[in-house]
């Protein structure tokens, strides 16, 4: 599956307006979820800074190799993040944040049934993450995000 991934480098006025900014931080969470939920450590690493930072669960992962390395233990796991409610603020023409609504789901795939349904007795949160937008040599990139769960199963 190819993504269309907005967080290229921005050349020209009209890559710099807000409505291009706020389109290009969407994109990265909404590129964030997708490839988080298919396990695919590397291209989900390259998402954020070369230091950037995330912070979930009370843990935070600092760099592309620490955020790529997530994934070593996941391979069992399937989730799903469903986003929603994104709010970009632009800051300036390199700086944005965001607040988003997630609601996860994960689950663990027993090894011979990849493609069926896995049934889950609850959701595992819902909050909301908390990002800050860098404006890169390789485009928009996550710098910083932080989860901040609202509700958590009983």
């Amino acid at each position: 599956m190819a993504f269309a991934m907005t967080a290229t480098p921005a050349t020209g006025e009209g890559a710099r307006s807000n409505a291009a900014i706020r389109a290009a931080c969407e994109q990265l969470i909404l590129d964030y979820a997708s490839l988080r939920d298919q396990r695919r450590g590397t291209e989900f690493a390259n998402l954020f800074t070369v230091k950037g930072e995330l912070t979930v669960n009370g843990e935070t992962f600092v760099g592309r190799s620490a955020l790529a390395g997530r994934f070593a233990d996941a391979a069992r796991q399937r989730s799903r993040h469903m986003m929603s409610n994104i709010r970009v603020t632009v800051h300036d023409a390199q700086h944005a944040s965001a607040v988003s609504y997630a609601l996860i789901f994960v689950g663990q795939q027993p090894s011979d049934q990849a493609a069926s349904p896995i049934a889950v007795p609850n959701f595992t949160a819902m909050g909301e993450y908390h990002d800050k937008f860098v404006l890169t040599e390789e485009g928009w990139r996550i710098a910083v995000r932080r989860f901040i769960p609202a509700f958590v199963p009983e």
